[in-house]
């Protein structure tokens, strides 16, 4: 590290610091500072035509506001956005929309979101600083800082008519920092900006491995991270001769000038790949603390439906701590997690005001809600959001579960996303349940996961739920298909005893699984980036109904 970077590092340490200091004092008195927030974006929009039809300027509080503003959804506004991509200003927020983030896509049709300068800020800030000070005070070996691998992209869809740029949120968030982007991370700005991801991916390993003294892992999703490795594993002796001889493999289809400006930054290492080919001869268990001895943490969230690759991910990372960062959406930060190895969150409350429906209330249309000071530790609810960029009492559609209190704001674990729900006859089987029934029956029998999605099959008088799965075994013997088949079925009526009362009473047939070809789940994501869904944040769809992806997943069953 020369003394640019440590005078950075050390700058980026001290404001980490305070961005924390702050967030903890916000949390002592989170219900207030949370409704300043509200207060804060009624006073500054009520110019707007939005503000204007419910009277923001009239509204005294909270209560006031949850009475006169009704609860919306994104089909509420489709229309005043496409007023806003085609130039309209003043419409939802008096604030200019820099931005159209852009949801996954991978849950319905892709979402455009509006954001701001104020709402990139609070993102920017909360990546940069809130995250980083909030890991080293869970983790102090983490505040030294130093080179880490992301693997992200700042890759923009295009424009609307009147140029505003759109994306993923999180590609917008690294476009905003990308001056400041070779400080942090070891692959070049070019390799950030590659549309194929398996070549942004060789390309993310190469810069990595030159660098001895790697100091994290940071990700989106588990699923990135366990993708890249799995390149590794299978293509780490022509990534060798690339470091040892300081090129590219000629095999890579790059862009002449973007090719030359990467190999200027290349110089041949014959003494770290002769390092480098010792260990990976090895094999790949535990292979990030053998290749990075200096590695500190692997960021990057693996609560919710992304449990499914913990197992897989802890076969290359061994026992190094996972920070699981921030949970939110394009949409809005919704928390930041305070410890190590855990999938909680601590709401924060400056970033957008909030309102929890309480589970047995969410489907209805006119649903009580409470502020985020007013919730009861066990219960579940569902995240209600008025943010900085124009949605006001936004239905996120995630369901969380308060586990406690940090001072006055809630810690919470995200449970599913509402709709995916698998609900033959009235069981209601969450996606949790799932998880841990899919998880249980892989470990009795024997079986690493890679990938797995359901459907519910109706073909029948009486449904069942059928499995599409992807292990790491080139085949699947009948006898093991057949006690996965049986334990999976067994793990699912423990996981929920309404589904088991389903099958008792013959109102759900048992469980079906089809085990698929090994990058069958590769496939399917890229065909949901074909549709449109953002490669920062494309996750698979743990319940599939669209036909044509069906069609897919039973042309590669085995």
């Amino acid at each position: 590290m020369n003394i640019l970077e440590w005078v950075i590092n050390q700058s980026y340490a001290m404001g980490s610091d305070l961005s924390y200091k702050k967030f903890i004092k916000d949390t002592i008195k989170a219900g207030d500072v949370n409704r300043d927030v509200l207060k804060e974006i009624l006073q500054g929009n009520s110019k707007t035509v939005y503000g204007e039809l419910y009277n923001f300027e009239g509204i005294q509080n909270s209560s006031n506001y949850k009475n006169v503003v009704p609860l919306t959804s994104y089909p509420d506004y489709e229309s005043c956005i496409e007023e806003i991509a085609a130039g309209t200003e003043n419409i939802l927020t008096s604030d200019k929309i820099q931005y159209f983030g852009l949801s996954s896509g991978t849950t319905g049709k892709q979402k455009r979101i509006p954001t701001t300068a104020k709402t990139r800020k609070i993102i920017n800030m909360s990546m940069m600083f809130l995250q980083h000070g909030s890991l080293s005070q869970a983790l102090p070996a983490a505040r030294t800082g130093g080179k880490g691998l992301l693997l992200m992209n700042m890759l923009q869809s295009g424009n609307t008519p009147v140029g505003i740029p759109t994306g993923s949120g999180t590609s917008g968030g690294m476009q905003s920092m990308k001056k400041m982007l070779h400080y942090f991370w070891t692959s070049p700005s070019e390799v950030l900006t590659i549309k194929d991801q398996q070549v942004a991916n060789y390309l993310h390993l190469l810069f990595a491995l030159k660098e001895r003294n790697l100091a994290y892992i940071m990700s989106p999703f588990p699923s990135g991270i366990v993708q890249i490795f799995g390149m590794l594993e299978k293509q780490w002796p022509q990534i060798i001769d690339d470091i040892s001889n300081g090129t590219i493999s000629p095999n890579l289809t790059l862009d002449l000038e973007v090719r030359t400006q990467l190999e200027k930054q290349l110089k041949p290492d014959m003494l770290r790949a002769k390092e480098l080919k010792r260990e990976l001869s090895k094999g790949m268990q535990k292979i990030v603390q053998r290749l990075w001895p200096k590695i500190s943490n692997i960021s990057c969230v693996v609560g919710g439906s992304f449990r499914i690759y913990l197992d897989r991910l802890r076969y290359y990372i061994g026992d190094l701590p996972i920070f699981s960062g921030m949970y939110g959406a394009t949409e809005a930060l919704i928390g930041i997690a305070t410890h190590i190895n855990d999938v909680s969150y601590v709401v924060t409350p400056r970033s957008a005001y909030f309102e929890f429906i309480p589970l047995d209330e969410s489907e209805k249309s006119n649903p009580t809600t409470f502020d985020l000071d007013k919730l009861k530790i066990g219960e579940m609810y569902e995240v209600v959001i008025t943010n900085y960029s124009g949605f006001y009492r936004y239905r996120m559609g995630d369901i969380i579960k308060v586990i406690g209190y940090s001072h006055k704001s809630p810690m919470i674990e995200f449970m599913y996303r509402k709709g995916q729900l698998l609900n033959l006859a009235g069981e209601k089987t969450s996606e949790q349940a799932v998880q841990c029934a899919l998880i249980s029956t892989a470990k009795t029998v024997g079986v690493v996961l890679e990938d797995y999605t359901i459907t519910l099959e109706l073909e029948d008088v009486v449904g069942h739920y059928l499995f599409y799965i992807e292990t790491n075994e080139p085949l699947i013997t009948s006898t093991k298909m057949l006690k996965m088949k049986n334990t999976l079925e067994q793990c699912l009526e423990k996981a929920n005893p309404r589904y088991l009362a389903g099958v008792k009473e013959k109102r759900i047939n048992k469980v079906d699984i089809h085990f698929v070809q090994g990058d069958t789940f590769q496939t399917l994501k890229h065909e949901l980036l074909k549709r449109g869904a953002s490669l920062n944040q494309v996750k698979i769809p743990r319940l599939i109904q669209d036909s044509s992806l069906l069609r897919l997943l039973e042309e590669n069953v085995m």
